[in-house]
């Protein structure tokens, strides 16, 4: 089990790669001089990564809050 907080440190660490990825990607594709990126790949990628990202949320809000004894989606902001 991983310890207490480190499931929402993963989550919240690959939605930045993503978020990061789709910039990078965008911008790379603006640019006339240098070579086109591989888009499928990227596109793979976005992909898998979206898959990680949906599993954690699930994972998350299954997972019992350790402090308090609730699911986490019984909690509200």
């Amino acid at each position: 089990a991983p310890a207490p907080g480190a499931l929402e440190a993963a989550r919240r660490a690959l939605a930045a790669a993503l978020t990061e990825l789709r910039a990078t990607a965008d911008a790379a594709a603006g640019e006339w001089w240098g070579r086109a990126l591989p888009q499928e790949r990227v596109v793979l990628a976005e992909q898998s990564g979206h898959r990680t990202l949906a599993e954690a949320v699930r994972r998350q809000a299954a997972r019992p809050d350790r402090d308090t004894g609730t699911r986490t989606e019984d909690v509200r902001p």
